[in-house]
């Protein structure tokens, strides 16, 4: 909840200083305030609601500079249009109860108990209600990350993978007795065909989509926290693709694990 909240209140914000740039006199599109301004924009709106939500798209699409004729051509000469300004104003604030409704309808759910990195991921997605991406993302993201810390081999995907590092020969094995160690080979394994297979091969259409989507992620999450816990000193990007990756099959150093 924290995490939409702090989208709201940045949105918030937003109108507010197009509201107070608007009030100037003869604000331009090409002046510094308004670039920082309408840069915050691109980036916050997509985050907030999601590329292709309408009230995105629109507010993408406005054409800011007021222009002017002159011998029957058309110039934009870098004042931008008041028209223009109540236009996004009206839609940042359509876009604050937008994420109103999204944050009522979702129930309060907690960023921070989520991967940051994989938070980062699937946030506009989780923040959008779009739930079936949000789990084909969660998926993945936790195999491409499982796979480029581990250094394993860009076709080793799925049960192998997972198998391959979390296994009985896995080198990141997780737990402190045999036991553990095997629940969470296959918890791994669960992320891998119960949720990574039905988000690649089908669409999903269930009622309790949101409640199914936040669980694929919490389980994910937990994944990639345990890894780092107790690997965290192993985990860089090691991947065959990369310049310091150890290759696949080799057994990391001391040295070329840090």
């Amino acid at each position: 909840m924290a995490a939409i909240d702090r989208t709201r209140q940045t949105l918030v914000t937003l109108k507010k200083e197009l509201t107070k740039l608007a009030g100037e006199l003869a604000p331009s599109t090409r002046g510094s305030a308004f670039i920082s301004w309408w840069t915050r924009v691109q980036l916050a709106l997509p985050r907030a609601l999601g590329q292709d939500h309408p009230i995105t798209q629109r507010v993408l699409a406005v054409e800011w500079e007021k222009p002017m004729t002159i011998g029957g051509r058309v110039f934009p000469f870098g004042q931008f249009s008041e028209a223009a300004a109540r236009e996004v104003i009206g839609l940042l604030d359509a876009a604050v109860h937008e994420l109103d409704w999204l944050a009522a309808e979702s129930g309060a759910f907690d960023a921070a108990g989520v991967d940051p990195e994989l938070w980062e991921f699937v946030a506009a997605d989780v923040q959008a209600a779009h739930w079936g991406k949000t789990v084909s993302q969660t998926a993945l993201f936790t195999e491409d990350r499982i796979r480029r810390w581990t250094g394993q081999p860009a076709d080793l995907v799925g049960e192998k993978l997972m198998t391959a590092v979390f296994g009985k020969d896995g080198q990141y094995r997780m737990g402190a007795i045999d036991g553990e160690r095997e629940g969470w080979h296959r918890l791994a394994m669960g992320v891998a065909m119960a949720v990574r297979n039905p988000a690649a091969h089908r669409i999903e259409d269930r009622a309790d989509h949101r409640r199914y989507a936040l669980g694929a992620l919490g389980a994910a999450s937990l994944l990639l926290t345990q890894l780092r816990f107790e690997h965290g000193d192993r985990l860089v990007d090691r991947s065959p693709t990369h310049p310091d990756a150890t290759p696949s099959g080799q057994t990391p150093t001391a040295d070329s694990t840090r």
